[in-house]
Order: C-alpha cells, then sequence, then structure tokens
C-alpha cells in the first residue's frame, strides 16, 4: 500500500482559518474592517479605487520566472496572495502600482489547503484593500477582479457570482465568470462597493465560465494568526516537514481519493509563448489544461487540452486545439513519476517549463484517443485512437503534480485490493 498524506493540512506552520464566517476584529488597527451600507460603484469606480491596492508579485524558481497578483490588506505591507504563486520562490520582489519595487518580503502566514498565503513587505502608510464579508454574497451580484495578468498590472475584468461551491477538501469557492488570466492569481476579486470577498485562485480552461476564488473571509483567520516573520527557504522547509508528517499509514478511501483527483488535476494549467513551428507562423501562445472526464470507481478518464493561437508572418491570427483523452483501469497502474519538462526551447514569456506526470502499467492497456481542430489539422497525428502504456497530465507546480501522483498510486492499490480478479 503506497502511504500518502496529499491532502492533509495540519502543522504548526499553516495557519487555517477557524471560522470563515466570523467578522474582522476593529482591535486590529494594521488590518481593514467592514463599514456599512455603501453605494454601487461602477467598474471604472471600483478600478480606481482598488488598483492601488494591487500589486505584482515576481520571482524566481528552479523553473524559471514566477508571477501573481496580491493585494495589500494593512498600511504597514501586509499583502493576501495564494500559496503556490509564492511556494517554490527563491527570491521575491513586489511591485506596488506606483512603480515602487520591493526586493524582498517575509512569510506571515500559510494555509495550505485553501491555497492562502500572507507576505509582508516593509512599507507604512500603504493603500490597503478594505475587506468585505463573503458570507452575504448571493448569486449573480456583480463582481470585478483586479490582477495583473502577464504582469499587466491593474487590469480589470467585470462579472457576477455564478455559484458558491463546495471544492471537495471541506471548504467553499466562489465561481464567477469574470476572466481570469495567467498572472491573476493572488488577486482580489471585489465586490460593487469596492471590497475584496475573494482571492482568484485558479481556472479551468476546460469549460468556459469555470474561474474561482476563495472566499476572503477564510482570510480573516490567517489574518488573526500570524506567526513571526519567516524567509521564502523556511516556510518551504515547514511546507516540507508538513507533508512528511502527514504521510501515516492507511489513507483516505477511494472515494475521497477520486474527489480529491477531481478537484486537483484541473489545477495542472501552463501557458506560454514560442517561436512557432506552424509553416508561416511567427509566434504560438499556447494554453494547456489537465482535464478530467469521468472517474468511475477504479475507471479514469483524464486527459489533456491544448490551445493554440498562431500569429502568421502576413500578421494573421488563426486558431488550433488538441486534446488527448485517456482512459486507464487505476488497479492496472504499475507506476508513476514526475520529471521537469521544458514547454519549448524559445520562450517569449509564460511558463518555459512544467512537470510532466507520467502513469504507467506493465503493457498496452491504456486507451488514448485524439482530436484536434484548426487550420493546421492535416500536420497532427493519424492514429485518432492507439493503446499505451502510459498516460501524461502536465502541471506548473512540482507539489501539486507530486501529490496527484501519490493520490493515483494510492488509488491503484485501493483499487487492486477491492477488485483482485482481472479487468
Amino acid at each position: 500500500m503506497v502511504k500518502v498524506g496529499f491532502f492533509l493540512a495540519s502543522a504548526a506552520l499553516v495557519c487555517l482559518a477557524q471560522d470563515p464566517s466570523r467578522t474582522p476584529k476593529n482591535t486590529a488597527a494594521s488590518q481593514p474592517a467592514m463599514t456599512g451600507q455603501q453605494a454601487a460603484l461602477t467598474t471604472a469606480e471600483i478600478a480606481k479605487r482598488v488598483s492601488p491596492s494591487v500589486v505584482v508579485i515576481q520571482g524566481k524558481a528552479e523553473s524559471g520566472g514566477v508571477l501573481g497578483s496580491g493585494f495589500l490588506v494593512s498600511k504597514d505591507g501586509k499583502i493576501v496572495t495564494n500559496l503556490h504563486v509564492i511556494r517554490d520562490m527563491k527570491s521575491a520582489t513586489v511591485q506596488l502600482r506606483g512603480g515602487e519595487i520591493f526586493d524582498s518580503l517575509s512569510v506571515r502566514a500559510v494555509d495550505e489547503r485553501r491555497d492562502l498565503a500572507v507576505v509582508q513587505i516593509a512599507g507604512f502608510n500603504l493603500p490597503a484593500l478594505e475587506l468585505g464579508n463573503s458570507d452575504t454574497l448571493t448569486v449573480g451580484e456583480p463582481l470585478v477582479i483586479v490582477g495583473s495578468p502577464r504582469g499587466l498590472e491593474g487590469t480589470v475584468t467585470a462579472g457576477i457570482l455564478s455559484s458558491v461551491r463546495d471544492s471537495g477538501e471541506g471548504f467553499k469557492v466562489l465561481q464567477t465568470d469574470a476572466s481570469v488570466n495567467p498572472g491573476n492569481s493572488g488577486g482580489p476579486l471585489v465586490n460593487s462597493k469596492g471590497q475584496a470577498v475573494g482571492v482568484v485562485s485558479f481556472k479551468l480552461l476546460s469549460a468556459e465560465g469555470l474561474n474561482f476564488a476563495i472566499p476572503v473571509n477564510y482570510v480573516r483567520g490567517l489574518l488573526d494568526s500570524l506567526h513571526e516573520p519567516m524567509t521564502l527557504e523556511q516556510m518551504r522547509l515547514g511546507l516540507g516537514a508538513k507533508s512528511a508528517a502527514n504521510d501515516g499509514s492507511g489513507g483516505p478511501s477511494l472515494k475521497v481519493t477520486l474527489d480529491w483527483l477531481k478537484e486537483k488535476i484541473p489545477m495542472g494549467i501552463t501557458h506560454w509563448v514560442s517561436s512557432s513551428t506552424a509553416p508561416g507562423g511567427l509566434m504560438d501562445s499556447h494554453s494547456r489544461q489537465s482535464v478530467v472526464w469521468s472517474f468511475d470507481a477504479c475507471t479514469a478518464e483524464f486527459g489533456t487540452v491544448n490551445s493554440l493561437v498562431i500569429t502568421l508572418k502576413t500578421d494573421q491570427v488563426v486558431e488550433a486545439s488538441g486534446t488527448t483523452h485517456f482512459t486507464v483501469a487505476l488497479g492496472r497502474l504499475t507506476g508513476a513519476s514526475v520529471a521537469r519538462w521544458q514547454n519549448a526551447k524559445v520562450i517569449y514569456g509564460g511558463e518555459e517549463w512544467s512537470y510532466k506526470l507520467s502513469l504507467s502499467t506493465s503493457t498496452k492497456e491504456i486507451r488514448a484517443e485524439y482530436s484536434f481542430t484548426g487550420r493546421f489539422v492535416s500536420q497532427m497525428p493519424t492514429k485518432p485512437t492507439e493503446y499505451t502504456d502510459t498516460a501524461v497530465l502536465y502541471f506548473n507546480d512540482e507539489s501539486v503534480a507530486q501529490r496527484v501522483k501519490s493520490a493515483f498510486l494510492h488509488a491503484a492499490d485501493l483499487c487492486r485490493s477491492e477488485r483482485p480478479e482481472p479487468f
């Protein structure tokens, strides 16, 4: 039995929100508080009010450059962002809307399960964003996302609250149709009063409109339980120790494991811009998404959707896409590995590296189906279906890839123990 602990989060380092429904403490002068009723603002007014509080977070990791957003929540420099934005950074800089750059930050709290982090820069009298109450949101309410997609500070997109959904890990997420782009992660989801009500967390590219944010009331618990400042390296060591401590025997049930995989696999999103490989092409803009079609007990259907926008030397733009659909009997899996993968040799922007998860069987019994659309379909592989011994997924976060690998192996062990007969 493979021992796993791929979705537990219980270390002293991880400061979880104990009661996400509570309102903020008015005694904390450095933290924002909710105000009374306010008139609804226009999108332009929201952008003007919120943009000065949104920051660009950039850093270097072993896999290359990392870019994300965050937003100031106190005048003394506390910033809320996603944990995955800073997790692998060896060094980091924070740029304010006005152009001021801070070349270091400290980590004050993290919530690994909800992908949240609070960091701090050495500033004072900074433009903090007021926090709203995410528990009072109603479906259909207008919302705005302010972030730094591809480093464009203060970019604004508008939409509505589509749904409040269960994440599958014991907490809620906010679904909105406001557009989310690379670099938006960690930015604020804002209501019509100009208050932050969520932290943009990830985008499911396999279906339009499935953009998510973590409710801001979970952030309150982090702000109420900050630890002493620590470096990025100290944070990584603490998270590593927590993961090791969680590798206990037994593990979760098959249903819980499969539900967890269904939630985590779509987090495998990679974007990059490279020199074109198409005839007459000048530049290719890639978007690759790991997707799930079905996890029916011990049979799993998953794969990747690749979207490609090609800029031709004639300045024309054409689109193409490809889907790889794997069907795997989980009990047949015999191995798995995670390897660093270069997305392209010549990168103009985005992520140069990703992490390739390979799942293998002893014989060619994984069904692989391929489909392509677009102008260059004739250059794609001619076999629409084949059987292979390897299925692959891609992630831009190595820690997520490793946890998904462990989950697949755990599910394979459970399937073999529950169904020892041939599949």
